[in-house]
């Protein structure tokens, strides 16, 4: 799967009090383009944003250790925050397959509403010092008109990492992301592919 863009951020100055360190990479993950565009379903969609902790709610890169604590990546963070760089995948995903007819973000009219649980976004430690990275989210769907629930799932998605590398995370990144916003987008659009009655 290709990488997306790394982006190396580097403060250069002819004077600084700042002790040098190691540059800190922006990951900005992407997804390969579906493989052609499908009849999609009638009515519209808006995806909320993704509920988080206030952990998982930054750029940080989250490293889970084999005893369950949360580290922070030293080296590496998102280009935006988790959750909002999750929507923006799923969306693009949707739109390029043509899934839906009208998908959008924060929009109000539409006929249905997407609301997502982001529980898991790290990177984690297997047994026998390995890593992989780890994606855990619930979605909703609600119809509108109503307010009623249509449907709810857990998706989940593990990918080996190489190493902790900036580069490995990345695309260790993508492979689970590669995974999960696919099945997650056909099972939104399997849902009743006719528009909810008005």
């Amino acid at each position: 799967m290709p990488l997306g863009a790394l982006v190396l951020l580097v403060v250069t100055g002819a004077c600084s009090v700042l002790p040098e360190s190691e540059p800190v990479q922006l990951l900005d993950p992407q997804l390969p383009a579906p493989a052609g565009v499908r009849e999609g379903v009638s009515w519209s969609l808006n995806i909320a944003r993704p509920e988080a902790d206030p952990v998982r709610d930054s750029t940080r890169v989250l490293v889970r250790t084999g005893t369950g604590q949360l580290q922070v990546h030293a080296s590496a963070r998102w280009v935006a925050a988790a959750p909002e760089l999750f929507r923006t995948l799923l969306v693009r995903h949707l739109r390029d397959a043509g899934l839906v007819g009208q998908v959008a973000t924060g929009a109000g009219g539409l006929d249905r509403t997407l609301a997502l649980d982001l529980r898991r976004f790290e990177l984690t430690e297997t047994p026998g010092d390995g890593l992989e990275a780890e994606i855990r989210v619930e979605g909703r769907l609600y119809d509108n008109a109503s307010a009623g629930l249509l449907a709810r799932r857990l998706f989940q998605g593990r990918q080996p990492a190489l190493s902790s590398r900036p580069d490995q995370t990345l695309s260790a990144f993508e492979d689970a992301l590669g995974e999960v916003i696919p099945a997650l987008a056909d099972w939104v659009t399997a849902q009743e592919r006719t528009a909810p009655a008005q």
